[in-house]
């Protein structure tokens, strides 16, 4: 694990020599930190809201008319569901980055001609390509999103019509510009998307990469597409840029380092919302449930005990782990939640493993994944089964089933 020393080093040779793109990726890196603890957040508000709707399922007959009710409004809490999903992507690309040597030229060629196929023969936008072969150390699922915003942001801006440039070249800069660009790197990609649409005046351009920020009409964008690619393009060493005028379009340019030595590999499977880990089995109906949200500790114990569960809930570590002392002999199981006051998750289980290094335990959190794998880290190689929130109880009976046989 790096010291915060080593970090304020590795921060300060990211930041670009530019002091107006120092400025703006200091501003951007606090609005991305805000809108990850307010995804954060968002989990644990949706994890209650969807228990909840699963207990009135199940209470109510199957022709009663509250199940539309009930459905609807689990539709629009999945909908929230994707938009923090989107908001993960935006400000915390990290979580499931996983690189590949790729064909660039290719992927941005696919990308472009799915783009047009969805255009319809009155869209009046002429497409022009400048793409030399490239090849790039990177990851492909996070590329294309990028592509597909950068191609999205230019169909809005070219609502009536216009001209599309889309250039991919090899470049050298002098040490001077890739200072300039906060890069470590001369051998570079330059990656082109130039549309000669309505354009931005100065004070939107000021604003155009910052999170949730969007000209579109209300309901139409999330504000986030700039975001995307300015984070993606930072966690691969990267720089972009936005130049834009009114009545004189819009060009974004991106600058990533040509790496191309690194061996290839696969692309690792984006993780499920319950990931798999070493099972630890044990008999028993009585389960020590701990989490410092009411409404999230509520909802678990109501349907586990629904379940024919026995149920001892905690607030945080501290009084679970006076709990597991006094019902050592009984309890089966512990349910955690990972981030809590006093003492968190993790700690409990550093405890608990001295107490019973049998006992089966799962984590539940709603944090990001950077976050949370960070604080797992301490636990080694036995981790506990862990599931993401909000996650269907549904899920969560399953896991306990398969630790208490």
């Amino acid at each position: 694990m790096s010291s915060p020393a080593s970090d304020q080093k590795d921060e300060a040779r990211r930041l670009p020599g530019n002091p107006l793109l120092r400025e703006r990726d200091r501003r951007l890196e606090s609005l991305k930190h805000l809108a990850g603890h307010l995804a954060h957040d968002f989990n644990n508000f949706l994890a209650p809201i969807l228990g909840y709707l699963t207990l009135i399922k199940e209470a109510v007959p199957g022709d009663s008319p509250v199940l539309q009710y009930t459905d609807s409004m689990e539709t629009a809490a999945r909908r929230t569901e994707g938009l923090i999903e989107t908001v993960m992507m935006a400000t915390r690309p990290q979580r499931c980055f996983a690189r590949a040597r790729i064909d660039f030229t290719a992927l941005i060629e696919r990308e472009i001609s799915q783009w047009e196929g969805g255009l319809g023969p009155t869209a009046g936008i002429n497409v022009t390509k400048d793409m030399q072969p490239c090849t790039l150390y990177a990851d492909p699922a996070q590329w294309r999103n990028v592509t597909q915003q950068l191609l999205r942001n230019a169909r809005f801006a070219l609502v009536t019509g216009g001209t599309l440039k889309v250039g991919l070249r090899r470049q050298i800069l002098s040490p001077e510009q890739a200072a300039d660009l906060g890069m470590a790197h001369t051998d570079v990609i330059q990656f082109t998307v130039e549309d000669t649409g309505f354009g931005m005046p100065d004070a939107t351009l000021q604003r155009a990469c910052e999170p949730f920020f969007t000209t579109r009409p209300k309901g139409q964008a999330l504000g986030l597409g700039l975001t995307i690619a300015h984070s993606v393009t930072q966690l691969h060493g990267g720089q972009l840029l936005v130049d834009s005028a009114e009545d004189r379009g819009t060009t974004v340019t991106v600058y990533l380092p040509r790496v191309e030595e690194a061996p290839l590999v696969q692309p690792q499977v984006v993780p499920s919302r319950v990931a798999t880990a070493p099972m630890q089995r044990r008999a028993g109906t009585k389960l020590l449930l701990v989490d410092d949200d009411p409404m999230v500790r509520e909802v678990i114990k109501t349907f586990l005990q629904r379940t024919k569960y026995e149920i001892h809930a905690a607030t945080d570590g501290v009084e679970a782990l006076k709990l597991f002392r006094r019902y050592r002999e009984q309890l089966a199981l512990v349910i955690s939640d990972v981030s809590m006051p006093n003492m968190n998750g993790v700690d409990l289980v550093l405890e608990l493993r001295k107490l019973d290094a049998g006992i089966p335990i799962i984590l539940i959190s709603g944090d990001a994944e950077d976050k949370l794998e960070q604080a797992l880290s301490r636990l080694g190689e036995q981790r506990p089964r862990l599931i993401k929130k909000p996650f269907a109880l549904k899920d969560l009976v399953e896991a306990v089933h398969q630790h208490l046989g």
